[in-house]
């Protein structure tokens, strides 16, 4: 694996190959600025495979490289690792809504960089990255119901804010200490007849749903430590650190008030406007062990039981804002 690592001081400089030698990962080049991090990508002849970025540098600091980084074409969706002095999740945050997918915390250990880049190694070979797509370059009157990807398909839709990548989203979540699992509440969302919304609108009309869904949730909740993403099927799961939390499930109405602004259709207006539901929030299991995937499990089947109560609510059972539990 080609890696280019970027860092201001002399000392990682000469450590950093020495200890990703010693991790079995020797190819690697390193630079000392943003600036020259940016010069070496452009006049590389293969595309590096890899890059960790110290977030605390002077003039350009990590989180400003990795966003110019994410605008390279040969870079979209290179695999880029944090790393940081720093423990405030907002830093860390900022830097993967600006396009990165994993950190590490110095002074790092040899088993614990080869750990986090071996998680780099299973991103690049994975089948399961999500597709990236830029609604402002889709045509804005395609064919409805005809798209490039399924229903089922993850899409990393750029250009929204605090929307990252399936995999990426994971990554932060499995690094997460115990200290901060207190702090950290894990929901899932979803827009709804999403199923009638793939079969009626163009694929510009679909990403901007799920998009718009994203962004409606960002600007309610109006948090910088919020990410989400979206795992196929217009279902889109958060992570929100910090204790001032919206009201549950009374956000819903706010998310909705917010989307009714966002829903510019190309074409004539659907027949309903797009809804979302939102599911309870959640702490993370705090064992490493399986916490990715225990998590977000148990986030869906709070949204599964939200939606139940709504259904029963529109048969007039139940009032649907006080049965959510």
């Amino acid at each position: 694996m080609k890696i280019l690592a970027v860092d201001d001081n002399p000392f990682m400089l000469d450590f950093l190959p020495a200890i990703l030698k010693e991790a079995d990962f020797p190819d690697v080049t390193v630079a000392s600025s943003g600036k020259e991090a940016l010069r070496i990508l452009k006049n590389a002849t293969e595309p590096f495979d890899c890059l960790l970025l110290d977030i605390v540098m002077p003039n350009m600091d990590g989180i400003t490289l990795c966003r110019k980084v994410r605008e390279m074409r040969s870079y979209r969706t290179t695999p880029i690792t944090m790393l940081t002095l720093k423990t405030d999740a907002v830093s860390i945050e900022k830097a993967f809504a600006a396009g990165a997918n994993d950190y590490i915390f110095k002074p790092f250990e040899v088993h614990e960089i080869a750990k986090r880049l071996r998680v780099t190694q299973r991103m690049l070979e994975s089948t399961e990255v999500a597709m990236r797509v830029n609604p402002q370059m889709m045509l804005p009157n395609g064919e409805r119901g005809r798209h490039a990807f399924s229903l089922e398909d993850p899409l990393y839709v750029l250009g929204t804010h605090q929307l990252v990548p399936p995999f990426t989203l994971g990554n932060y979540l499995s690094q997460l200490s115990r200290n901060n699992l207190n702090a950290c509440h894990v929901f899932c969302a979803q827009v709804e007849d999403i199923t009638a919304l793939y079969a009626h609108c163009t694929s510009r009309e679909y990403v901007m749903a799920i998009a718009a869904g994203a962004r409606a949730i960002g600007r309610v909740v109006d948090k910088p430590q919020l990410l989400m993403a979206h795992i196929g099927s217009g279902t889109l799961l958060g992570i929100l650190t910090g204790d001032d939390l919206p009201e549950w499930p009374q956000i819903e109405q706010s998310v909705q008030r917010e989307l009714k602004t966002l829903i510019p259709w190309d074409q004539e207006p659907l027949d309903a406007p797009i809804s979302i539901s939102l599911g309870r929030p959640i702490h993370p299991n705090a064992h490493r062990t399986q916490r990715v995937k225990n998590t977000f499990d148990r986030a869906i089947g709070r949204l599964v039981e939200r939606q139940k109560t709504m259904h029963k609510a529109l048969l007039g059972h139940t009032p649907a804002v006080s049965s959510a539990r």
